[in-house]
């Protein structure tokens, strides 16, 4: 077996422990609200003193934008490849993708205005990431008109309107839809789906019917998948 120095095993401790205050903080702040949920409840689901936690995090706005962190890394996996695949077909897979997204971090979509009024740094943070993947969707969008997918006013400040409404209408979906209790199915996401297609309605060079009809099996299957290994991660 290989020799692993103290130090390497010390900040591999020190990694896990982050993890799984983390995950109990995500939990927490999903079910709850993170207003309502204290350091001491982190560290008692933890299994850790408060001690312990606040030895990784001193409070929960370092946890909060721990997490917001982690979520931009799941981002950064693969989201700014979008525009290698060009199809409609991959722009259902992108609003799947943002949703369970959303759905994973909750809490932070939920008590956006609060968080971010609450941490400058946080805000900050949100606002480059925003603007990053904001970009990427314009790459994205523009690589679509070139395949002849879509047909886009000339003027770029139209375009990022467009671009724009579509991200309000996505990020926004799952916080509606708690708004009216309705439960995140594959016909509700199909449906708020359809709101975005809606807005690129006037610029999309194929037919709507053809495009939605081949939306719901991707989504379908991509929601399949998703609870597939959701219930893969349960049994072990």
């Amino acid at each position: 077996m290989a020799h692993v120095r103290p130090g390497k095993m010390a900040l591999m401790a020190t990694r896990a422990t982050q993890f799984r205050i983390l995950q109990a903080a995500l939990e927490l702040f999903n079910e709850h609200g993170s207003a309502a949920v204290s350091s001491n409840r982190i560290a008692e689901r933890c299994g850790i003193s408060k001690g312990n936690l606040q030895y990784h995090f001193k409070n929960k706005q370092e946890i909060t934008y721990a997490l917001f962190q982690q979520a931009i890394n799941e981002m950064d996996g693969g989201w700014y490849r979008d525009h290698l695949a060009p199809t409609l077909e991959h722009m259902a897979t992108m609003f799947v993708r943002q949703l369970q997204l959303i759905l994973k971090y909750r809490f932070f979509y939920r008590e956006m205005g609060d968080l971010l009024r609450q941490d400058p740094q946080l805000r900050k943070r949100y606002a480059d990431n925003r603007e990053r993947r904001l970009r990427d969707l314009e790459r994205f969008m523009l690589t679509l008109q070139s395949a002849g997918l879509m047909r886009f006013p000339s003027d770029p400040k139209r375009l990022r309107s467009i671009i724009d409404v579509t991200w309000i209408v996505n990020e926004n979906w799952l916080n509606y839809m708690d708004y009216h209790d309705r439960v995140v199915t594959v016909e509700a996401m199909l449906e708020g789906y359809t709101e975005t297609l809606e807005v690129l309605r006037p610029y999309i060079c194929a037919d709507m019917q053809q495009i939605t009809r081949e939306s719901y099996h991707t989504i379908e299957r991509l929601a399949a998948q998703a609870a597939a290994e959701a219930e893969a991660r349960l049994a072990v």
